[in-house]
């Protein structure tokens, strides 16, 4: 029976060590991927305005590049987050920077810029997370 306990310690221990470096492993960054589509701010917002479900079937969860003119830029603790304008007037392309990217002062309104993101849907905007900028 002891040797029955001791397992289970042994057991439970490892599975913890394990379940704590997997919570708190950190993400790749999407620098080096390839993006699966290559589109502009306007175009993919044009896509989702006209039919969410086949645009959830193209982007939804993959890695895609955006360009556009930034129509405002936010910042705050959770990190930057930039949206690219489009013919919409009201909503955009929100691109929620990756952490590595906490410098707020390259990005200005008007700005031309080019990011990779992963697209995580349409809520008025669409939501792309974990972006890094592309050079143009």
């Amino acid at each position: 029976m002891k040797k029955l306990g001791w397992t289970l310690l042994i057991l439970l221990s490892i599975a913890s060590v394990l379940g704590y470096y997997l919570y708190n492993k950190p993400i790749d960054s999407l620098e080096n991927v390839k993006p699966s589509a290559v589109l502009s701010a306007d175009s993919i917002f044009q896509l989702y305005e006209q039919n969410e479900v086949k645009s959830n079937e193209l982007y939804l969860n993959k890695v895609i590049s955006v360009s556009g003119k930034i129509q405002n830029v936010l910042s705050d603790t959770s990190g930057v987050a930039i949206t690219l304008q489009t013919s919409s007037g009201l909503f955009g392309v929100t691109c929620k920077m990756d952490q590595t990217d906490l410098d707020i002062s390259q990005y200005s309104e008007g700005q031309t810029v080019k990011v990779k993101g992963l697209c995580t849907g349409y809520l008025m905007d669409v939501i792309l997370i974990r972006c890094v900028k592309e050079s143009n």
